[in-house]
């Protein structure tokens, strides 16, 4: 594997990222130590994931037999090999790759997509009917894969089920717990721990990787605005799992106009 060059836009965005994460955990160390209490301080000192990358590709294979086993996957195979073109055009991109990265369609009528520990993507039919045009998919993929490159996943799952939750999946005789957790990402619940930095996280990679990936850098916004007039009308999982919202709206317009950079720091070059 190359190494990340040292000024790679998205090398400075996790940088950032991750200073800005330690700050807030810093400050919130400081205030839980004057009021000598730690309900403070952990959710912040959460936010940083403790998972060993080997522990996560190993839950992550565990969870992805259990969804092979609970949900129903596509048997059309044109609907396999184009969201598997589009998210490997996607991934080429990427400056390194910690994960062998893999796309599969499910069968579910409702617009979602989600992404579990390890690098494993899924797509819903019900989102391929959503999406208007190749375009669209690559903002929704490119998204997905940013909360995967970023390890969004094992910090949700960390969140919602403990930290040693992984390890102890890992444990032989402890399959129950990875058909729990892949049924919580299936259904959107432990999606639904990502935090505010971590969506922003994942439209800014998401936005950047389809504009070098050489499909139209309107794609995600494209897709999100949708998403807000659907919300006007019904309230499906993906809302639970991947909100949207004026303000991701507006900054996704500001990228696109030029108003704003990624992170402070992203651009369109590499």
């Amino acid at each position: 594997m190359n190494p990340l060059p040292s000024k790679h836009p998205l090398l400075l965005f996790r940088i950032k990222a991750l200073k800005r994460r330690l700050w807030a955990a810093g400050a919130a160390a400081a205030l839980g130590l004057h009021f000598q209490g730690c309900a403070v301080v952990q959710p912040l000192i959460r936010d940083i994931n403790l998972v060993p990358l080997a522990e996560e590709k190993a839950a992550g294979e565990k969870m992805e037999a259990e969804i092979a086993r609970q949900m129903k996957i596509s048997s059309d195979l044109t609907q396999q090999a184009r969201v598997r073109k589009i998210g490997q055009s996607l991934v080429r991109v990427l400056p390194k790759r910690e994960f062998e990265y893999r796309f599969s369609v499910v069968e579910d009528p409702s617009p979602n997509a989600f992404t579990i520990p390890g690098g494993a993507i899924y797509v819903h039919t019900g989102l391929l009917s959503f999406a208007s045009s190749d375009d669209e998919l690559a903002g929704v993929l490119g998204h997905e894969i940013g909360h995967a490159y970023e390890r969004h996943p094992a910090k949700a799952m960390t969140r919602a089920l403990g930290a040693d939750y992984l390890s102890r999946m890992l444990l032989k005789g402890q399959d129950s717990l990875a058909a729990k957790a892949a049924l919580q990402f299936a259904r959107g619940g432990i999606l639904s721990k990502y935090g505010r930095d971590d969506e922003r996280e994942a439209d800014d990679i998401g936005f950047y990787l389809i504009q070098t990936a050489g499909y139209a850098p309107d794609g995600l916004l494209r897709f999100m605005r949708k998403l807000m007039m659907l919300s006007r009308e019904t309230t499906p999982v993906i809302f639970r799992s991947h909100p949207p919202s004026e303000e991701r709206v507006k900054r996704l317009e500001d990228l696109l106009a030029g108003r704003d950079r990624p992170a402070g720091a992203l651009s369109r070059r590499s």
